[in-house]
Protein backbone atom coordinates (compact mmCIF):
# COMPACT_ATOMS: atom_id res chain seq x y z
CA UNK A 1 0.00 0.00 0.00
CA UNK A 2 1.26 3.28 -0.97
CA UNK A 3 1.52 5.33 2.22
CA UNK A 4 1.06 8.95 1.04
CA UNK A 5 -2.22 7.43 -0.80
CA UNK A 6 -3.26 6.48 2.92
CA UNK A 7 -2.50 9.20 4.70
CA UNK A 8 -4.00 11.72 2.24
CA UNK A 9 -7.12 9.45 2.32
CA UNK A 10 -7.42 9.40 5.94
CA UNK A 11 -10.44 11.32 7.79
CA UNK A 12 -8.80 14.46 9.53
CA UNK A 13 -9.90 15.11 12.53
CA UNK A 14 -8.93 18.33 14.98
CA UNK A 15 -6.54 18.33 17.55
CA UNK A 16 -6.78 21.01 20.52
CA UNK A 17 -3.47 21.16 23.01
CA UNK A 18 -2.95 24.07 25.34
CA UNK A 19 0.65 25.03 24.64
CA UNK A 20 2.37 28.14 26.99
CA UNK A 21 1.93 31.08 25.17
CA UNK A 22 5.90 32.11 25.13
CA UNK A 23 6.78 28.67 23.73
CA UNK A 24 4.29 28.61 21.13
CA UNK A 25 5.24 31.79 19.77
CA UNK A 26 8.81 30.73 19.62
CA UNK A 27 7.65 27.91 17.91
CA UNK A 28 6.04 29.49 14.98
CA UNK A 29 9.03 31.73 14.66
CA UNK A 30 10.76 28.72 13.84
CA UNK A 31 8.24 26.96 11.52
CA UNK A 32 8.25 30.24 10.12
CA UNK A 33 11.39 30.52 9.17
CA UNK A 34 11.14 27.14 7.82
CA UNK A 35 8.28 28.03 5.85
CA UNK A 36 5.92 25.86 7.68
CA UNK A 37 2.53 26.88 9.61
CA UNK A 38 1.93 25.49 13.02
CA UNK A 39 -0.52 22.66 11.79
CA UNK A 40 1.45 21.43 8.69
CA UNK A 41 4.31 21.26 11.31
CA UNK A 42 2.13 18.96 13.85
CA UNK A 43 1.36 16.58 10.61
CA UNK A 44 5.13 16.56 9.32
CA UNK A 45 5.39 15.21 13.25
CA UNK A 46 2.85 13.05 13.23
CA UNK A 47 3.89 11.54 9.73
CA UNK A 48 7.14 10.96 11.05
CA UNK A 49 5.77 8.99 14.54
CA UNK A 50 3.93 6.99 11.54
CA UNK A 51 7.03 6.32 9.69
CA UNK A 52 8.93 5.27 12.27
CA UNK A 53 7.42 3.36 15.04
CA UNK A 54 8.06 5.82 17.63
CA UNK A 55 9.07 9.07 18.83
CA UNK A 56 11.69 10.61 16.37
CA UNK A 57 13.85 11.91 18.68
CA UNK A 58 15.61 11.52 21.70
CA UNK A 59 13.86 12.38 24.26
CA UNK A 60 15.55 13.27 28.24
CA UNK A 61 15.91 15.66 30.72
CA UNK A 62 20.24 17.13 30.22
CA UNK A 63 19.06 20.37 30.79
CA UNK A 64 20.80 21.42 28.11
CA UNK A 65 18.14 24.02 26.96
CA UNK A 66 17.65 25.66 30.41
CA UNK A 67 18.48 29.42 30.10
CA UNK A 68 17.35 31.97 32.21
CA UNK A 69 15.00 34.90 30.70
CA UNK A 70 18.54 37.17 30.42
CA UNK A 71 20.21 34.39 28.33
CA UNK A 72 17.52 33.89 25.83
CA UNK A 73 17.19 37.67 25.67
CA UNK A 74 20.85 37.80 24.97
CA UNK A 75 20.31 34.68 22.35
CA UNK A 76 17.47 36.61 20.63
CA UNK A 77 19.32 39.94 20.66
CA UNK A 78 22.70 37.89 19.18
CA UNK A 79 20.36 36.25 16.13
CA UNK A 80 18.76 39.65 15.50
CA UNK A 81 22.22 41.29 15.07
CA UNK A 82 23.17 37.81 12.66
CA UNK A 83 21.40 39.21 10.10
CA UNK A 84 22.08 42.63 9.75
CA UNK A 85 24.71 42.49 7.02
CA UNK A 86 26.69 45.36 8.76
CA UNK A 87 27.06 42.52 10.98
CA UNK A 88 29.13 40.48 8.60
CA UNK A 89 32.37 39.90 7.94
CA UNK A 90 33.90 40.05 4.31
CA UNK A 91 34.41 36.90 2.52
CA UNK A 92 37.45 35.15 2.33
CA UNK A 93 39.07 32.72 -0.42
CA UNK A 94 41.29 30.95 1.28
CA UNK A 95 44.54 29.92 1.19
CA UNK A 96 45.07 33.01 -0.69
CA UNK A 97 43.88 35.45 2.15
CA UNK A 98 44.88 33.98 5.00
CA UNK A 99 47.10 36.78 6.12
CA UNK A 100 44.32 39.08 5.17
CA UNK A 101 42.21 37.39 7.65
CA UNK A 102 44.08 36.92 10.53
CA UNK A 103 45.35 40.58 9.65
CA UNK A 104 41.78 41.85 10.30
CA UNK A 105 41.21 39.85 13.23
CA UNK A 106 44.60 40.93 14.93
CA UNK A 107 46.14 37.79 15.62
CA UNK A 108 49.72 36.81 14.45
CA UNK A 109 50.54 35.24 11.23
CA UNK A 110 51.43 31.71 10.70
Amino acid sequence: MNISFFLHTMAKKPIQVRIDEKLKKRVEKIFENLGLDTATAIRVFFKKVYLTGGIPFDIRDDGYHRCSSEQLKRIEKAYQESLDSENHSKPYQMPGELDDLLCDLDLPKS
